[in-house]
């Protein structure tokens, strides 16, 4: 153990506690998102189901780490000076489920430009590579941390393994990002209203990738400037659930998308792949209630000159004329 000036102390129980509760809060949006997703695509495929499902679960679970963790640091050892120095396992294994998260979401937007480009192997397995090796490095993190018990132990022999999990995430956030965006440009027709649809697919796809990426690079800027103090890892606490949010924003996004794409049906384009679902199995037109029936009466009259009425004719009229005893 080493000593803690006080201030340093406070700091990060303070990161630790905020950090907490905002996980707290993601996390009920993560549920929030589920629960939205299961009552509008229940006719989605059940591997897609069985992905959101275990989104879900997994960030539970990253959510009774935290508290775990929480109570350990400021509640079991309550006036230790020492202690923000001290690797709870609890603490070890939120990190191996951050990165656990992190991979699902790389590999299924990854997957979704790997269709989007046509089948490019040559951006989309780079990609993947680079996804699987974050989550290598934070496996060997969350092992050495939990062996070693000490923040300042593991800084002096493994500093660059958890450096590089978080240079990792964030690069593998800016290749994801720019490639979709590079190909839903390409996607551009000249058709305003259908454009206007490609727009709005990029700007959440910046605004995705940009948000878990700057709290990634904010994360990683703490630890190499003040790795003594545990702001980075209150924000490492909140790196998870923005993965789980935009994973599942990104599938209930879906509903309005669909719309406007339906919406542009005339002009023959569809909704780009990265929001689209082989998995549904209802028409569009049940939900946009365009089968509907419309019957349509048409009444004729015909007008005769008094000279052309047939004799058939004037006599049925002075039939119905005639009053009736």
């Amino acid at each position: 153990m080493v000593a803690i000036p006080e201030a340093d102390l406070k700091t990060s129980l303070g990161a630790l506690t905020l950090g907490g509760m905002i996980c707290t809060g993601l996390s009920g949006i993560v549920a929030m998102q589920t629960v939205l997703y299961f009552r509008l695509f229940s006719h989605d495929r059940s591997s897609t189901k069985i992905q959101v499902a275990g989104v879900f679960v997994l960030d539970f679970l990253h959510s009774c780490m935290i508290a775990v963790g929480n109570y350990m640091y400021l509640v079991d050892h309550f006036g230790d000076g020492e202690i923000t120095d001290r690797v709870f396992w609890a603490v070890g294994i939120s990190i191996a489920l951050t990165a656990i998260l992190t991979v699902i979401v790389h590999l299924f937007f990854a997957l979704r430009l790997f269709k989007l480009s046509k089948g490019n192997y040559w951006i989309t397995i780079p990609i993947a590579g680079l996804a699987v090796a974050r989550v290598a490095a934070a496996l060997v993190t969350t092992i050495e941390l939990i062996r070693l018990g000490s923040f300042h132990d593991f800084g002096e022999r493994f500093r660059w393994v958890f450096t590089l999990g978080l240079v990792l995430s964030s690069v593998v956030d800016f290749l994801i990002t720019g490639g979709l965006c590079y190909y839903l440009r390409r996607s551009r027709t000249g058709t305003g209203r259908f454009d206007h649809i490609l727009d709005s697919v990029t700007l959440y796809t910046v605004e995705n990738g940009l948000l878990t990426s700057v709290t990634t690079v904010v994360s990683l800027i703490f630890w190499l400037v003040r790795p003594h103090v545990l702001i980075y890892l209150g924000l490492h606490f909140a790196i998870s659930k923005l993965y789980a949010n935009s994973f599942l924003a990104s599938m209930n996004a879906r509903k309005i998308l669909r719309a406007q794409s339906q919406s542009q049906s005339t002009s023959g384009h569809r909704l780009p792949v990265i929001f689209a679902s082989r998995g549904m199995r209802h028409s569009n037109a049940d939900q946009l209630n365009l089968n509907a029936r419309v019957q349509i009466t048409v009444d004729k009259t015909v007008d005769y000159a008094a000279d052309d009425v047939p004799e058939s004719v004037s006599s049925d009229r002075k039939a119905r004329q005639a009053p009736s005893v």
